[in-house]
């Protein structure tokens, strides 16, 4: 399920997919601050999982409502230097967040904060049950926290990982559930590694898809070009859990699901534009592009021409 930009006080148009029906993102998160005039919270979620960045230029007028405990953990990014405190457990704590640097909160714990001037973080929710499925498949027996909740932490993974959603929070409609997905996957598969328990890691399995799984995930994402799939939808019909399914997938396709459509896309793009004589604009959304400009964008880099300089070409 994909939101679309709004400000604090306006609902987000939700587009149909597999958002967790508690997901604490969108106007469910900015709803624990105070309403701010010209602030604005971004948001895309898949499964268990939602990444929500919310801005701010002025001052904070008081803390946030405390949060009700849920059974998920958070990650804070900041996306530039944010001066917080939060109260945990009935502590009081006063912190700096430098940029790029990360936070992890345990929600089960009400957690209250407040910003000492303007912000920009990366809030990731991860819902318990999305990771004890992960842990589980590593024979990791805790899911308690291994660091102090609040303290800013240098995680260059969690930094990179955020940085690829950003171009899909300013741009929802043309980012599929499938890469939200996929990069939610990595996420939590690293935060459970890294974050959770003090369990040895387990070497994950090599092994790629039987014919008939790979048969399935490919029938199953050519039939909805969008991309608009839920990864743990495919993995269920091939019988995996999302982490197996998207490692086996990239073992047997040589990468992964997310770009192995994006191929599908461009291909089916190729075609059209060779053999009919149906606009771009037309093609583009047959293909599963959200309009002609992001087709062009996509087809542009991936076969070095235009769509319509491409088949003025090939009619040469």
């Amino acid at each position: 399920m994909l939101c679309l930009t709004v400000s604090f006080t306006e609902r987000p148009f939700v587009k149909p997919g597999c958002a967790a029906a508690d997901a604490l993102c969108g106007d469910r998160l900015a709803a624990f601050f105070p309403v701010v005039a010209g602030g604005r919270v971004r948001s895309v979620s898949s499964g268990g999982f939602a990444a929500t960045r919310m801005s701010y230029e002025g001052a904070m007028p008081s803390k946030t409502a405390p949060s009700p405990p849920r059974e998920a953990f958070a990650i804070c990014l900041s996306l530039r230097q944010n001066n917080t405190e939060h109260l945990m457990d009935g502590i009081w704590a006063n912190t700096c967040s430098p940029q790029h640097q990360s936070k992890v909160f345990d929600l089960q714990s009400e957690v209250t904060v407040g910003f000492r001037g303007s912000f920009d973080f990366l809030f990731f929710y991860m819902q318990r049950s999305a990771l004890r499925e992960i842990a589980d498949e590593r024979g990791a027996g805790s899911l308690e926290v291994n660091v102090t909740p609040g303290i800013a932490i240098a995680d260059p993974v969690i930094a990179n990982l955020g940085a690829t959603l950003l171009p899909a929070l300013d741009n929802p409609h043309e980012t599929s559930d499938l890469f939200v997905g996929y990069v939610a996957m990595a996420l939590q598969t690293h935060f459970v590694q890294k974050y959770l328990g003090r369990a040895p890691r387990m070497r994950p399995s090599r092994s790629g898809l039987t014919a008939r799984q790979l048969r399935i995930a490919k029938h199953m994402m050519q039939e909805d070009l969008t991309g608009n799939i839920c990864l743990h939808d495919i993995a269920r019909e091939c019988g995996l859990s999302r982490s197996h399914f998207a490692r086996a997938f990239a073992i047997s396709a040589g990468q992964p699901p997310h770009q192995w459509l994006l191929e599908q896309r461009v291909d089916f793009a190729r075609q059209l534009l060779g053999e009919t004589e149906l606009s771009v604009g037309e093609i583009a959304l047959r293909c599963g592009f959200a309009d002609q400009s992001h087709f062009t964008r996509v087809f542009s880099a991936r076969a070095g021409l235009s769509p319509g300089r491409w088949r003025r070409a090939r009619k040469l």
